[in-house]
């Protein structure tokens, strides 16, 4: 009896190791999958340069942000500063990315300002049901 038991035993370790090792390869690769578009997010638009985000603080409140600054920016140096509005369903990096501001700021060397609205302050946001 001892004998069975031991081998019943085995078996069930064996296949509990074996559905671990899935079930983590299968738990890494959904992880993977669900990263890939907070990846995506954080790359820049194309440009030669930064892309730093920030908060600004006001009277209305904290509004976040998005600066393209061209490579070789020095410490103190002056540079012309666009600031690009963009329409109530685009985000900084959309924008930027439609309207390819980044790489002519970084050619010509002026910094490029992208404020952000959340969704909230929005006019044309709906709430959900």
């Amino acid at each position: 009896m001892r004998k069975a038991a031991s081998t019943w035993g085995k078996i069930f370790s064996r296949n509990l190791a074996s559905l671990t090792r899935v079930s983590v390869r299968a738990g890494s690769h959904t992880m993977r999958q669900a990263m890939r578009p907070i990846v995506v997010r954080r790359e820049p638009p194309a440009g030669r340069g930064d892309w730093l985000a920030g908060i600004a603080l006001g009277a209305a409140g904290a509004r976040q942000y998005r600066l393209f600054r061209p490579l070789g920016v020095k410490f103190g140096e002056r540079l012309p500063l666009m600031v690009m509005l963009h329409g109530c369903h685009q985000d900084a990096k959309t924008f930027a990315a439609s309207t390819r501001m980044n790489a002519l700021a970084a050619r010509e060397r002026f910094l490029v300002l992208y404020p952000e609205q959340d969704r909230i302050s929005n006019a044309q946001h709906r709430m959900p049901r």
